[in-house]
């Protein structure tokens, strides 16, 4: 498939397979399966993210907050370590918590951009790729 320059990459990180497997299907049939890429544990989606250069970075992270082994908390003390990379990269935290605390403890960083309750729509991770 050839990648359309104005489209952005998507990191999905969720320990939820049937969810994800769900977002894989609908965007293979909109053909936008290049642009979403899935991690089902924290520490592997921080891995990627320090293993590429700047320009390859994924535009936007869509993170849950509950994961076994590392949580979407522990996830965004360790990105705000990433210097200039946390700087091209905006994350959505996509959870089933209502906890007033929980929107309080992550939206104190300057690259969550929201907080949004799950199940996430397909129209926003689309709407995502394509703005």
């Amino acid at each position: 498939m050839i990648m359309k320059a104005n489209y952005k990459k998507i990191l999905y990180i969720d320990d939820d397979k049937s969810l994800v497997q769900n977002y894989n299907l609908i965007m293979e049939r909109k053909k936008l399966t290049d642009y979403f890429l899935y991690f089902n544990n924290a520490n592997d989606g921080l891995d990627y993210l320090n293993s590429k250069p700047l320009e390859e970075l994924p535009k936007y992270i869509v993170l849950d907050l509950y994961m076994p082994q590392m949580d979407g908390f522990e996830f965004l003390r360790r990105f705000q370590l990433l210097k200039e990379k946390k700087k091209a990269v905006e994350i959505y935290v996509c959870t089933s918590s209502q906890k007033k605390e929980d929107r309080d403890r992550v939206m104190q960083y300057p690259f969550v951009s929201a907080f949004i309750q799950k199940p996430i729509s397909v129209d926003f991770l689309e709407l995502l790729i394509k703005h």
